[in-house]
């Protein structure tokens, strides 16, 4: 047995379908805690680390790991690269990681996509995305074209930010259609169109960070803690009595929330040398125990959510967006490190 103690893999799922951004960045660490204004110029260094957006990093963790685990479920990224160098590079890597790269195109004359991050002193930060660039062509038709999947399996839906709104609104609905369980994360911006509508009734899971979960429950981003998870989950529970809710808070740890229950995880102690990717790993925890069969949270046994901590505190060890060295063996050694039993 290749794990610390025996685990129920029900290899229920055996389809994963997911969309959302695919590209490189570039990370610059800024000189000052201080938020950046806007009209300011402030000196920063440009960091020899590899950053990937939010679709690769999602999908990577979970190809290696099921993968290494012997299961046979499928991974399906659907999006666009470009026709420059960055696209096969990107395209090789992910196929070489265990994906079905079958609904991911190439566009003519249009650029990968491609972010510039920032990054603080206290390594926390944000980015700033190209939006005319592949990614931002992957259209609804890209994701009907792969509703065959979603009809002849048992399947996982999964949508990120950095392809437009309405293609993941295409695929959440084709998901939640053919009985797939569907996961999903927004950006802010995005919240308003979300929380109004009846696609919220769609989602099985939502992923959010603090600021969009602030916009999610209609409170202040400097409101505290508690009160942006109280309110994320009055307004959206509210909508959807049976959505399950993941709200990461930084080092503050993350609340997972499903049907009434609620709980809270405090961040592992790790050295942390780059947030950037934190919140899709987590997102790539969840996944991965959905497909092993664990309950969503759990006080006392294994969980999705606890894989997702254990996922986002191995990630972050990495300067790269998507640390390279984990795999199963390695996960199991990081779990040991911090007294952790969900593998």
């Amino acid at each position: 047995m290749i794990f610390d103690r025996n685990i129920n893999i029900k290899e229920s799922f055996n389809a994963i379908v997911g969309t959302g951004g695919i590209g490189t960045g570039s990370i610059y660490r800024l000189e000052g805690n201080h938020d950046l204004g806007r009209n300011e110029s402030r000196m920063g260094h440009l960091l020899a680390v590899k950053d990937f957006c939010k679709l690769h990093i999602i999908l990577h963790y979970i190809a290696v790991l099921i993968k290494d685990l012997k299961i046979n479920t499928e991974i399906y990224p659907i999006g666009a690269v470009g026709d420059d160098p960055a696209a096969g590079e990107l395209f090789h890597m992910m196929k070489d990681s265990g994906m079905n790269m079958k609904f991911v195109r190439t566009m003519e004359n249009t650029p990968t996509l491609h972010s510039i991050c920032y990054q603080y002193p206290d390594s926390s930060g944000g980015n700033i995305t190209e939006n005319q660039s592949a990614s931002s062509k992957v259209s609804s038709q890209m994701m009907a074209d792969a509703e065959a999947i979603l009809c002849q399996n048992k399947s996982i839906v999964i949508t990120a930010p950095e392809v437009p709104l309405s293609s993941r609104i295409a695929l959440i609905k084709l998901g939640a259609k053919n009985h797939a369980c569907v996961l999903a994360s927004f950006v802010p911006d995005e919240i308003e169109h979300i929380i109004n509508g009846s696609l919220l009734k769609k989602i099985d899971i939502l992923s959010v960070n603090l600021d969009e979960a602030a916009a999610l429950g209609n409170v202040s981003v400097k409101a505290s803690t508690e009160t942006i998870v109280h309110n994320c989950i009055k307004s959206t529970s509210r909508i959807n009595p049976q959505i399950k809710l993941c709200i990461t808070c930084g080092s503050n740890g993350l609340v997972g929330y499903d049907k009434g229950e609620v709980t809270h995880l405090s961040a592992l102690n790790v050295a942390v040398k780059n947030t950037a990717g934190a919140g899709d790993a987590v997102l790539s925890g969840i996944i991965t125990g959905l497909v092993l069969g664990l309950p969503f949270i759990s006080d006392d046994a294994p969980s999705c959510v606890k894989l997702g901590r254990l996922i986002s505190a191995m990630s972050v060890i990495s300067p790269d967006t998507i640390n390279f060295d984990m795999n199963l063996q390695s996960l199991l050694h990081f779990q040991k490190m911090h007294k952790e039993t969900i593998l």
